[in-house]
């Protein structure tokens, strides 16, 4: 092993300890958001040998149903699913570490990606999410991008990956229409243009190319296509590119309050960056094209969820450190940045962990769900979770629905999101009606949903279902989807008649 190869693997170690050190806690937090326990239930129905959406239905590509189920096959268990999210983030700062090292020195670099990592650590950030396991490939993309004028290997290398990475976030197709758009205005011969996009292009078809074989092979082409695009379209296009940009700084606003170190500084540094004369240097020129292709494909979702902006971050990072090692600002005050961006985060991980420590590192102490999951009986007992889903992936027991995420089964939207579904007859055009008749054995819901009812849910539907049902066992304080409201979660039995 050559020296170079050695220091970078030695960096690697250290990114993966210390990613370790700060996320290790949030295998103990059992619920952090709703969609891990339906990428779970997706990436276990992969191991079970169908193809992403051909048993149970949820909108992501089906790549990362298949990244997912890659920890499932060495461990069914939530464990699994933390690590595997902590050696993404591990990877991405080795890569932005390696980024980095062209535009400052290589301590700088690790200071940055350590910044990262710490950056990360942001509560509603801590799930393995679909935007975590995007980012390596994003990066790779980045890396290959950049250098692909010297080798049409290294073009070819950022199709394959910038694809890889939309078929696990499909907006990524976004950024993919910017790198496009920019290799159609650079000043080069036109002949070198035109074989610039297609190599491109050809590189990108390819993993798109075997998915598409594959359900071909399967006779499922409307399924996929209906699942992958056109539900998609539907969901992104409920509100407008306005609407999401509101959207999108009330949900800043929001992790600048009740995060405001490091978020807040980072977005005052990455604002005060971007407004640097320096910024338009040529070198600039792949870093700004990223940046920007991210931050349109995050603002078309129109959403607003705080994870979508897990992607941005990476570049963020880059662009204020590439700037601010270099800036004239005292030596002092940067230092005082740099702490402030690593050691803070670095903080608020270390009283979880004392805890794990003080309960012997029992991750599953919390686990209430999977305690939960053992009154509930064999695989025959019929569940309707409303909330927190991940019960299914515990108690084993068969879906009685197609639609995975459950939580969504409750929004009156999702009629209209399922509608390209329906025209293919996957769905029923009552589905959801039936969804809500069936004679389920136990339900599981949240207070927020089942007692106080909530705009855009079907509550006549839910209180007319739950009529039938007892509260055998309640969980206070569970639900922690919101900073403001913890609320309890009910377990819901069915009424025996009496004869």
């Amino acid at each position: 092993m050559s020296h170079r190869l050695f220091n970078n693997f030695l960096f690697f170690l250290i990114f993966l300890f210390f990613t370790l050190f700060i996320r290790y806690h949030t295998a103990s937090n059992e619920v952090i958001t709703w969609d891990e326990a339906t990428y779970i239930i997706a990436g276990r129905e992969v191991l079970m040998g169908f193809l992403p959406y051909e048993s149970l239905y949820e909108m992501k590509p089906p790549l990362l149903y298949y990244f997912y189920s890659i920890p499932l096959f060495f461990s069914q268990s939530l464990e699994a699913i933390r690590i595997y999210g902590i050696l993404n983030i591990a990877i991405s700062s080795f890569l932005i570490f390696f980024i980095l090292k062209d535009y400052t020195k290589q301590y700088h670099s690790f200071l940055a990606a350590l910044s990262f990592a710490s950056i990360m650590n942001y509560y509603f950030w801590l799930e393995t999410s679909s935007e975590i396991v995007s980012l390596p490939f994003i990066l790779l993309s980045y890396i290959f991008f950049k250098k692909h004028e010297k080798s049409n290997l290294n073009l070819f290398l950022s199709g394959i990956f910038i694809s890889i990475s939309t078929l696990i976030r499909l907006n990524i197709a976004y950024l993919v229409i910017f790198m496009v758009l920019f290799l159609l205005i650079k000043k080069i011969k036109i002949k070198k243009k035109i074989s610039e996009i297609f190599l491109f292009g050809l590189s990108g078809l390819i993993p798109l190319i075997f998915i598409i074989i594959i359900y071909y092979k399967q006779d499922l082409i409307s399924l996929l296509y209906a699942g992958m695009v056109e539900v998609s379209l539907a969901y992104s296009s409920e509100n407008s590119f306005l609407i999401g940009i509101f959207k999108y700084m009330k949900t800043i606003y929001k992790l600048c309050y009740f995060n405001p170190f490091p978020f807040l500084v980072l977005m005052i540094l990455f604002i005060f960056m971007t407004f640097k004369k320096s910024l338009l240097k040529k070198d600039n020129k792949y870093l700004i094209l990223f940046t920007s292709g991210i931050l349109f494909s995050i603002l078309a979702t129109g959403q607003g969820f705080s994870h979508h902006l897990i992607m941005i971050i990476p570049f963020m990072v880059i662009f204020i450190f590439s700037k601010l090692i270099n800036s004239k600002l005292l030596i002092f005050i940067r230092n005082i940045i740099i702490s402030i961006i690593i050691i803070i985060p670095l903080y608020s991980s270390i009283i979880p962990n004392i805890i794990l420590l003080r309960n012997n590192f029992d991750v599953r102490k919390n686990h209430q769900l999977r305690e939960l999951s053992n009154l509930i009986g064999d695989s025959s007992t019929k569940i309707l979770a409303l909330d927190y889903h991940l019960l299914y992936f515990y108690s084993n027991n068969p879906y009685p629905l197609k639609l995975i995420h459950t939580p969504a089964l409750a929004r009156k939207t999702t009629k209209k999101r399922l509608i390209p579904l329906q025209n293919i007859g996957y769905y029923s055009n009552d589905y959801i009606n039936k969804a809500f008749s069936n004679d389920y054995d136990y339900i599981l819901c949240s207070t927020r949903i089942c007692i106080e009812g909530r705009p855009n849910i079907e509550n006549k539907k839910i209180k007319n279902l739950l009529k039938n049902y007892e509260i055998i066992k309640t969980i206070n304080n569970f639900s922690r989807w919101e900073h403001t409201k913890i609320g309890n979660l009910l377990l819901y039995k069915k009424i025996k008649k009496s004869d």
